[in-house]
């Protein structure tokens, strides 16, 4: 029996307000992307269907953030 209330692995986190903790998780996240793109073209043919997977799940995140703070943070 499923759990109802059980949120999909996809999920994001709630948006954070503070125009300063979106700045620096954008940071990360396009720094995380930059070391994806490193990485794809070092893996294995196999793995960069996971690589390129991970890469568009983080894309989505830096547009979210980015909307949150053009947006007055209501993304």
């Amino acid at each position: 029996m499923a759990v109802e209330n059980e949120l999909p692995a996809t999920a994001a986190p709630a948006p954070r307000m503070d125009p300063a903790l979106l700045e620096a998780e954008l940071f990360g996240l396009e720094e995380t992307l930059n070391i994806l793109r490193d990485e794809l073209t070092s893996v294995a043919p196999s793995e960069r269907v996971h690589v390129a997977r991970h890469m568009r799940d983080t894309r989505v995140r830096i547009a979210r953030i980015r909307m949150q703070l053009v947006h007055g943070h209501q993304a």
